[in-house]
């Protein structure tokens, strides 16, 4: 038992033992020794060197991370600041570039104006008769005695003028409207006959049909008895274009006024015989060229077409613009400061008309027989239109022989003053792969000016002595700048030299077509601008005028309108042309000539033959011929009477 007890006993204090040894150790750990590892400072009672480096190195991420940090926000923020500090300058400058450019726009910007102009009152309207005419209508129905309406002081107001319809087609319809609609006397109509062989029942059938739409009394099958009607003073012919001659000779021999609708006749020999025999029995007979009546285009002929010497005589017969162009104008010839505008004269002319038309070889339009062919259709409106130019030139020149006409001065031209020096054409008659006798498409130029050479070759072929050459040769030679001998110069009067000064030069340039639409429009080109009539151009009622600075540099566009006249249409059914109430200007115009002027061919009197109403200064005779006259010429350039 001793043996063990002694054994723990040992073990404890070689425990106490190596215990002491440890301390003994632990305070010799205070003493500074070198190392063969490391020669650095050791003390157990801090922290070992790594692990002091690894706390500081993390700070100085820290800082550095914070750092860089804040350098990028501030980075951010002012380049935000300098970012919006240089947005507001390059602001600055596109406003001030902006600005700079707008002005320049604003400075070449057109001006841009809008007029609606009121045309006068209608002749008929302003008489408010339309009472008196149903009355007496019913009269003249009940087979009462004709008046003679001219010269006739037993009665304040002259009796109605007695219209009568020969046909009783699309143009008929629309046109007899008119008449109605605006209280007119209708007292019969006659359907046309011999059309495609019908016989004379069913035209007259069409012709009851017809007056029972427009309620006109009396109504016949054949020519000839309405030309034994004696209550027709004027007839209305509107047959197919190649039937216009004999209806309006056989009217004009029963000593009735005709007017006959566009064209006059497909040649000019057969227009020049109508005109003749209403010439030679003293009666009115007028082609239906209504374009001319509306008030637009009375306004551009006074305004443009017409040479002005000074800005009161623009003042216009048809309507005056003031220099405000606020609102309305109204018509007033009498202003002290009128609108001027100062175009110049016409030099060009462009128009293009053109429309669909059925495939469909019966109809007048591609039916040669007929009269068919756009040209005769409406190739004749554009040939009118430019015939407006030459007329007014001729009578805004040399007025010594004229005579006051319509509180202007006229002079008596012939249709040859107005012809062109060159016609030039061209057309087709293929439409859908068909082909048709006729024209449905031509393309045509009208030249005035040059005579029949067109440009000059350069050459001074005038004899510098003189010799036997006439004022036009000499006048000739020195537009050319060609040396002329002093016995020439002298041979050269002022009166020929002015001629020429004023010598009408215009190129006109036309299409018309039966297989297109087209814009309907006509383009008059001046020396300082243009007159744009707004489609269609037949019948128009508003236009615009471009005017142009030097360079072509547009400064200022007005577009002038007028109203059309409020008739209602709608108790005859819907219109087969377009702005058919134009047809009013003409009536009215007729109506208001034949009161004030009295009917011709009413008195038995040879004396009094040859007065009243013969001829319309909107729509003179000899304008009448030469657009017959150069339509022709038009269709012989194209072979369409071959």
């Amino acid at each position: 038992m001793a043996t063990t007890v002694t054994g723990r006993v040992e073990s404890s204090a070689t425990l106490a033992t190596e215990a002491s040894s440890l301390s003994s150790s632990s305070s010799a750990g205070n003493i500074c020794y070198d190392s063969l590892s490391s020669n650095r400072r050791f003390s157990p009672s801090r922290p070992s060197p790594s692990h002091n480096g690894n706390k500081f190195a993390i700070v100085r991420i820290f800082f550095l991370f914070v750092y860089i940090i804040c350098m990028i926000a501030g980075g951010l923020l002012f380049g935000r600041s300098k970012y919006h500090r240089n947005l507001n300058s390059n602001n600055n400058v596109r406003d001030d570039t902006s600005n700079m450019r707008h002005d320049i726009v604003e400075h070449f910007k057109p001006e841009k104006r809008t007029v609606v102009l009121s045309p006068p009152p209608l002749y008929m309207d302003s008489r408010n008769d339309i009472d008196r005419r149903t009355s007496n209508l019913r009269a003249s129905l009940l087979g009462l005695e004709r008046r003679h309406r001219h010269g006739d002081t037993n009665n304040d107001k002259p009796a109605p003028l007695r219209w009568a319809v020969l046909g009783a087609g699309r143009i008929a319809h629309d046109f007899t409207s008119a008449l109605v609609s605006s209280g007119c006397t209708v007292t019969a109509v006659v359907a046309m006959h011999n059309y495609n062989g019908e016989k004379h029942l069913s035209a007259l059938y069409r012709a009851e049909s017809f007056a029972k739409t427009f309620s006109i009394p009396n109504y016949y099958g054949t020519y000839e008895e309405l030309a034994q009607d004696k209550n027709v003073d004027i007839v209305y012919v509107a047959t197919t274009n190649q039937n216009h001659l004999n209806p309006t000779l056989l009217m004009l021999q029963s000593g009735k006024n005709v007017l006959v609708e566009k064209p006059t006749a497909v040649t000019y020999e057969e227009a020049k015989l109508m005109y003749d025999e209403a010439h030679k029995r003293g009666l009115f007979l007028m082609t239906n060229h209504w374009t001319r009546f509306f008030p637009l285009v009375k306004y551009l002929r006074t305004t443009f077409l017409e040479l002005q010497s000074s800005p009161m005589d623009a003042v216009s017969a048809a309507s005056e613009m003031t220099p405000s162009f606020l609102s309305v104008r109204r018509w007033k010839s009498h202003l002290s400061h009128p609108r001027h505008y100062n175009l110049g004269k016409v030099l060009a002319m462009h128009g293009d008309f053109g429309f669909p038309t059925a495939l469909d070889p019966s109809d007048r339009f591609l039916n040669r027989t007929l009269g068919g062919g756009v040209t005769l259709d409406v190739g004749c409106y554009l040939v009118e239109l430019a015939l407006l130019a030459a007329y007014d030139h001729h009578q805004s020149g040399n007025t010594d022989d004229a005579a006051i006409v319509g509180g202007k001065r006229r002079r008596k031209l012939s249709s040859n003053e107005l012809q062109p020096d060159q016609v030039t054409a061209t057309g087709h008659g293929m439409y859908n792969g068909l082909e048709f006798p006729v024209d449905v498409e031509s393309s045509f130029s009208i030249r005035w000016g040059g005579k029949n050479y067109g440009i000059w070759n350069g050459e001074c072929d005038v004899d510098a002595n003189g010799g036997d050459m006439t004022a036009t040769s000499l006048s000739s030679a020195k537009r050319r700048g060609c040396h002329l001998a002093p016995s020439s110069r002298q041979a050269l009067s002022d009166d020929s030299d002015s001629a020429f000064d004023d010598e009408f030069t215009m190129l006109a340039s036309f299409q018309a077509s039966f297989r297109r639409p087209s814009t309907f429009e006509v383009e008059y080109v001046f020396e300082n601008g243009r007159v744009v009539l707004r489609g269609p151009g037949n019948c128009p009622n508003e236009m615009t005028i471009y005017e142009h600075e030097a360079f072509g540099l547009l400064k200022r566009e007005t577009t002038a309108s007028f109203k059309l006249p409020t008739v209602d249409f709608s108790p005859f059914g819907r219109s087969n042309y377009p702005r058919a109430k134009g047809f009013i200007y003409v009536i009215d115009r007729i109506e208001e000539c034949m009161a004030k002027k009295g009917i011709p061919g009413l008195s038995d009197d040879s004396s009094m033959r040859g007065s009243g109403c013969l001829e319309l200064e909107e729509n003179s005779i000899e304008e009448q011929l030469a657009t017959v006259e150069i339509t022709e010429r038009v269709l012989k350039e194209m072979n369409y009477f071959s």
